[in-house]
């Protein structure tokens, strides 16, 4: 992949992206409060772009590889989805809990 591919390639989706503007820099962009409040806890992180047309919008800038935010966004997304993934309770719990009360 050439360095004009690179530049201009988008990873991740519309809540949590992220691009290289310019070689060794990455911009990560999210619509969600959680994700930027994250992402603004983090030292290496600078605040770019506020938007407020058209839904939550927060930009930070990294000085990283476009392989390092991919596995940024990997890691945002998957202890999202396991933070927000509903409580299964087995049967037979459900049943010996029940058979106590």
């Amino acid at each position: 992949m050439s360095n004009r591919e690179i530049l201009n390639s988008v990873v991740g989706d519309r809540v949590l992206c992220a691009w290289q503007p310019v070689p060794g820099i990455t911009w990560v962009q999210t619509r969600s409060p959680a994700h930027a409040k994250r992402l603004a806890k983090r030292r290496d992180a600078r605040p770019v772009v506020v938007g407020v047309a058209g839904g939550y919008l927060r930009t930070f800038e990294f000085r990283h590889s476009l392989a390092w935010a991919r596995k940024l966004i990997a890691r945002y997304t998957i202890s999202e989805a396991s933070a927000n993934a509903p409580k299964i309770v087995a049967a037979a719990d459900r049943g010996a809990r029940n058979a106590r009360t």
